[in-house]
């Protein structure tokens, strides 16, 4: 009895697992295809204002536009787990040998 239920949570689990990666997946898309769109865009906007070639700069534009928002999430997300980290070590008592 304890086996199906323990079985059958795994299982719950391993639905929860590819939807959440599915998830995933269609977000990355969906900033994929703004940061083209946004890209696209600011190379309109640069080339009637400034004269620069289209496709340079929206190859430009649409990786400035995927990178710096990604390497942002990336930055906080490295800070939040170190600072966690910390706040784990600090919780813990230390080892001493004062008698």
């Amino acid at each position: 009895m304890n086996t199906d239920r323990y079985e059958q949570t795994q299982r719950m689990m391993a639905t929860a697992v590819r939807r959440l990666n599915m998830l995933e997946y269609v977000m990355l898309g969906m900033a994929a295809a703004l940061a083209l769109l946004g890209g696209a865009l600011a190379a309109w906007g640069l080339q009637a204002a400034a004269g620069f070639p289209f496709r340079p700069s929206w190859f430009v534009c649409s990786l400035l536009f995927f990178i710096i928002p990604g390497g942002i999430v990336l930055g906080r997300e490295r800070w939040a787990r170190a600072r966690t980290n910390e706040s784990s070590e600090s919780s813990q008592p230390s080892e001493t040998n004062d008698v």
